[in-house]
C-alpha cells in the first residue's frame, strides 16, 4: 500500500518515515572485513620501525630493549665540559692547583656565624661518609673503604687550602663538591674541621 506525499513522490505507508529504507538493494562485491588480522599491520610496522635507531657511522639497526641503554651521563660523572675558550657569566672560579690552593689563605674569618654555618654544612655534605666527628666513621663508612680521618694527625698539619681543594676537586673516592659548594662555604667548612681536630 502506497502513501503519496507531495507531488507525486510515491513511499511505502510503513516506511514512509524512513528515506534510506527505500535505496535500491547492494549489487556490488561484499565488503570486506575491517578487523581483520592483517588491518593493523602498518601500525604494528611503523611502531617497530620507531623503535629502531642507526648508528651514527652506519652500522646494524637494533631495538632499544631496555632504558639503560642510552647516553646518558652516569652517577658522579661529571657535566658536559665547556666548549674551548667560553666565558661564564657568573660563579667563575679561577683554576688552581693543589700547591697553588694550599698556599691560599682562609678568607672567611671564623665568626660565631661562620662556626654556626661550618657546623651546618659539615652535617649536610661531610657527616654521611666522615661522621660527625670527622673520624671516618659514617653511617655509609662500614659499606666503603674507610674515609680519612681529618682529625689524624697528618691532616691537623695540612693547610686550609688542602681542604678547600679536596672538597673542591675531589680525593680518590671522594667526588668534587664544586656544585653544591660555593668557594665561600668551602672556607667555612673548614673552619669546623679544625674544631674538630682541636677536642
Amino acid at each position: 500500500m502506497w502513501k503519496y506525499k507531495g507531488r507525486g513522490v510515491g513511499i511505502p505507508a510503513r516506511r514512509a518515515g524512513n528515506l534510506a529504507d527505500i535505496r535500491p538493494p547492494h549489487t556490488g562485491p561484499a565488503p570486506t572485513n575491517s578487523h581483520a588480522p592483517w588491518a593493523c599491520a602498518p601500525v604494528l610496522l611503523a611502531l617497530l620501525l620507531s623503535a629502531c635507531t642507526q648508528y651514527p657511522s652506519g652500522g646494524n639497526v637494533r631495538l632499544h630493549l631496555d632504558m639503560v641503554d642510552q647516553p646518558t651521563h652516569r652517577p658522579q660523572n661529571d657535566p658536559r665540559p665547556l666548549p674551548p675558550q667560553s666565558v661564564p657569566l657568573s660563579g667563575w672560579e679561577q683554576p688552581m692547583t693543589r700547591q697553588q690552593a694550599e698556599l691560599a689563605p682562609n678568607p672567611v674569618p671564623p665568626t660565631p656565624a661562620a662556626l654556626q654555618q661550618a657546623a651546618t654544612l659539615f652535617g649536610i655534605y661531610c657527616t654521611p661518609c666522615h661522621g660527625a666527628s670527622g673520624r671516618g666513621d659514617g653511617v655509609i663508612a662500614a659499606k666503603m673503604v674507610k674515609p680519612a680521618d681529618l682529625t689524624a694527625a697528618k691532616y691537623a698539619a695540612s693547610k686550609d687550602g688542602f681542604f678547600y681543594d679536596v672538597m673542591r676537586a675531589g680525593s680518590g673516592l671522594m667526588p668534587p663538591q664544586y656544585e653544591n659548594l660555593s668557594p665561600a662555604e668551602r672556607w667555612t667548612i673548614v673552619h669546623h674541621i679544625r674544631r674538630l681536630q682541636s677536642r
